[in-house]
C-alpha cells in the first residue's frame, strides 16, 4: 500500500503543483507555488507564498517520496540535491544542507554552485574558487566565474577571456575564449570572433569555427546554429540532421527538443518563447510532432509537457500520461 502512495512526479494544475504516484493518481493535492522538476536524491524543492501581514514572502521547503514535508521559514532559497547536498540561502548568504536536511556546510559565502565531482563554485570577495564537501577551499578564489566541473574540466572567467582548469586548479586551457561550454564526450564548444567549434581537453581545435551557437556534444550529437537555424553535427564536424528547426535543444535518452516557430529575437535565450515544440529522434525524423507550449527533456521515460496552467507528461511515443478529462 505505501509504494502505490509513493509519490512520482510533479503536476501543474490551475497554476499550483501537486504529486502524483505510478498508479496516476493524485496523492498530494495540488498547493504549491513551484516544486523542482524531479526527485533527485529523494527530495523536490517545494515553495509557497505566503502573506505575513502587508508583506509577501516567499516560504521553501522539501518534499520526500512518501509526502512528509519539511518547510523551512528562515530560507531566502532552497536548490535541489546533487551529489548528496543542496545548496541554500540564509540572511543573504549561501550554504548546504545533506539529506538529512541539516546544515552541514555554514551558510557564509557570496553565492554558490550545486556540487558535482566533489566540488561546489563559491564567491569570496567578489571571487569564484571550490570548495569541497567538508566545506574547506579546494581550489583559491582567483576567479570572475566558474562552471561545474565535468569530466575533470571546469570553464572559468578571468578579464572576460574563458579556459578550462583541472581539479587541482592548474590551467588545463589558458583563458583565450570569448565564452564556452561544459566538456562532454571530451569536447567543448567554444567561441571565438563570434564563431563557435570545439576543443579537446588540451585546448586542440577538433572542430573548426564555423557554427553561429553551439551547444555540447550528447549521445553522439551537439546541437548547431548558422543563419539562424538550429541542426546537428557529429564529432566530426559532419552536419548529419539539417539546419531547420528555429531552435534544438541536446539529446537525451535518445530523443531532443526542437522549436517550430519561435520567434527570431527570443532564440538567444535557454527556451525561446513561442512556437511549438516536439521531439526528433538521431536520424532527424519527427519523433513527437511540434504540438506543445513547453516541454523537458525526457527522464526515465517520461518528458513533462506544460500547456497554460497545466502539465502533463508523455512516453516516447507521445501518450500523454495523465487523463484528466474524467
Amino acid at each position: 500500500m505505501l509504494q502505490q502512495k509513493e509519490l512520482f512526479l510533479p503536476i501543474l494544475r490551475d497554476g499550483k503543483y501537486g504529486f502524483i504516484n505510478k498508479n496516476r493518481d493524485i496523492v498530494i493535492k495540488p498547493k504549491f507555488k513551484y516544486v523542482s522538476e524531479r526527485f533527485k536524491d529523494g527530495y523536490c524543492v517545494v515553495t509557497y507564498i505566503k502573506k505575513i501581514r502587508k508583506s509577501v514572502k516567499w516560504i521553501f521547503g522539501y518534499i520526500d517520496k512518501s509526502g512528509y514535508t519539511q518547510i523551512f521559514l528562515h530560507l531566502d532559497s532552497a536548490s535541489e540535491f546533487n551529489d548528496g547536498l543542496a545548496r541554500i540561502k540564509i540572511d543573504g548568504k549561501y550554504g548546504y544542507i545533506d539529506k538529512s536536511l541539516d546544515i552541514v556546510i555554514n551558510p557564509i559565502f557570496e553565492n554558490a554552485s550545486s556540487f558535482r565531482d566533489e566540488l561546489a563554485g563559491v564567491r569570496i570577495n567578489k571571487k569564484w574558487g571550490f570548495i569541497d564537501r567538508n566545506g574547506n577551499i579546494a581550489i583559491k578564489p582567483n576567479y570572475t566565474y566558474v562552471n561545474l566541473f565535468s569530466e575533470e574540466r571546469s570553464l572559468i572567467e578571468i578579464k572576460n577571456k574563458y579556459g578550462y582548469i583541472t581539479k587541482n586548479g592548474e590551467f588545463a586551457i589558458p583563458p583565450k575564449y570569448d565564452v564556452g561550454t561544459d566538456f562532454s564526450q571530451g569536447l567543448a564548444a567554444v567561441r571565438v570572433n563570434d564563431k563557435w567549434g570545439y576543443v579537446d581537453k588540451n585546448g586542440n581545435t577538433v572542430i573548426d569555427f564555423m557554427f553561429d551557437r553551439a551547444k555540447p556534444f550528447c549521445e553522439g550529437l551537439a546541437a548547431i546554429s548558422i543563419n539562424g537555424k538550429w541542426g546537428y553535427i557529429d564529432k566530426t564536424g559532419y552536419i548529419v540532421i539539417d539546419t531547420i528547426f528555429d531552435y534544438a535543444c541536446n539529446f537525451k535518452e535518445g530523443l531532443a527538443r526542437f522549436n517550430i516557430g519561435s520567434n527570431s529575437l527570443t532564440r538567444g535565450i535557454s527556451n525561446p518563447k513561442g512556437g511549438m515544440w516536439g521531439f526528433l529522434n538521431p536520424s532527424g525524423r519527427i519523433q513527437i510532432i511540434p504540438i506543445f507550449d513547453a516541454i523537458s527533456d525526457f527522464e526515465d521515460g517520461y518528458a513533462q509537457v506544460i500547456q497554460g496552467n497545466n502539465s502533463n507528461y508523455i512516453d516516447k511515443q507521445g501518450k500523454l500520461f495523465l487523463d484528466f478529462r474524467n
